[in-house]
């Protein structure tokens, strides 16, 4: 298997690197997967590797190349099993929340705080009017 067959799989040339999700047949392959080599070409690199048992459940493997100052990325972990039923749910909720802390780690965005903060003071400089409080008072109870 070479990685020139996946086009997808090209090595990054940007600080933004995909999450793939990888259904394995056989759990021995996830060591042979292509991309495994090309991870540490990535700074951020995110792998979902699923692999279905015979008892109709599915085994996670999460193979990332970055150092989280988070942890883990929940709620799925390496090794959980889960029922078909929540496979779906689960892995994008660990997509999404994946996605969140890596844009909360980049240097360039703001924390949540401070983002908060700045939407209020737009909203208030947007909607201020200038009026003396009897003006106010009375804008409130008698339309214009």
């Amino acid at each position: 298997m070479s990685v020139q067959s996946y086009p997808a799989m090209m090595p990054c040339n940007s600080s933004e690197c995909n999450s793939m999700i990888v259904w394995v047949e056989r759990f021995e392959d996830i060591e042979n997967f292509p991309t495994m080599k090309n991870l540490k070409m990535c700074k951020h690199t995110f792998l979902i590797f699923i692999h279905p048992l015979k008892t109709g459940l599915y085994r996670i493997h999460v193979s990332e190349n970055t150092t989280s100052k988070f942890g883990l990325v929940v709620p799925l972990v390496s090794g959980s099993v889960v029922s078909k039923r929540s496979l779906g749910f689960l892995v994008r909720e660990m997509v999404i929340n994946w996605c969140h802390r890596r844009l909360l780690e980049s240097d360039s965005t703001p924390p949540p705080h401070i983002r908060r903060k700045h939407m209020i003071n737009d909203i208030t400089l947007r909607y201020r009017s200038r009026h003396s409080e009897p003006a106010f008072y009375s804008s409130l109870f008698y339309e214009p």
